[in-house]
């Protein structure tokens, strides 16, 4: 486990304030239906879904990470961020095909070392600045219901906009007033099922590609794996032709 987190921040390594977090993805077979997890992969990221009526659900994700770099020469290996949503969403499920559109919003905050210009005090050297912002998303996806395996691919559309930026060697907050910035943010994740599906091991790999320039620094690749469980499991008469 310590490993892949170790492959997956080196693959993404740099010094971003924006970290997208993994997506959730519950492909829901009925009402009642409760999911949750928790991955490593750029930090932490805790997750939990219910499915209200056999068509409506509900979502909520965490996201958190502290990296401090053990060399204080080092200051791209330091970053710190922390991030809550709620979505609503519409599933339909038709055997192992299955479909589903959430929309939410949420807020949180990326702190990291950057040059940041727009700073009163700039110097031009790197300084640890915190951004707070907000995000819109709207995540489509399309899935696999089997009973050892689902697999779902997840092409969401993110809107974030940074609201300020405060850091400990500026004199004043810098209010952000660019225009929010798009984020198309594909990823596919597979789950292997467990424990007469009241388990799964879950992985998921995605991009963050900005639709225009972005005057911070992001992540732009994701890798997470992690452990969920589930309740309420899938309809018996919707798995028996896969087995």
């Amino acid at each position: 486990m310590k490993k892949f987190i170790l492959i997956a921040v080196v693959i993404s390594s740099c010094a971003p304030v924006y970290v997208p977090n993994a997506r959730n993805s519950p492909l829901f077979t009925k009402a009642g239906e409760f999911q949750g997890s928790i991955q490593f992969g750029n930090g932490i990221d805790a997750q939990g879904a219910v499915a209200v009526t056999n068509h409506i659900g509900l979502m909520g994700n965490f996201s958190y990470a502290d990296n401090k770099s053990p060399d204080p020469d080092d200051i791209d290996d330091y970053h710190r961020h922390k991030f809550f949503e709620g979505g609503l969403g519409y599933y339909d499920n038709d055997g192992n095909w299955c479909y589903e559109i959430f929309a939410g919003y949420g807020q949180g905050e990326g702190s990291s070392y950057d040059t940041y210009d727009f700073f009163d005090t700039y110097s031009g050297d790197p300084i640890r600045a915190t951004g707070k912002f907000e995000r819109f998303f709207i995540q489509p996806a399309f899935g696999l219901n089997k009973k050892v395996m689902h697999v779902s691919f997840v092409p969401r559309i993110s809107l974030v906009d940074f609201e300020e930026f405060s850091s400990d060697d500026a004199v004043s907050v810098y209010i952000a007033d660019d225009d929010p910035k798009v984020f198309i943010e594909p990823a596919v994740i597979g789950r292997v099922n467990l424990m007469d599906n009241h388990m799964f091991f879950t992985f998921q790999a995605g991009f963050s590609i900005p639709v225009t320039k972005t005057y911070y620094e992001y992540r732009p690749f994701y890798v997470s794996t992690g452990l969920g469980f589930r309740i309420g499991g899938l309809r018996k008469d919707a798995t028996s032709a896969s087995d």
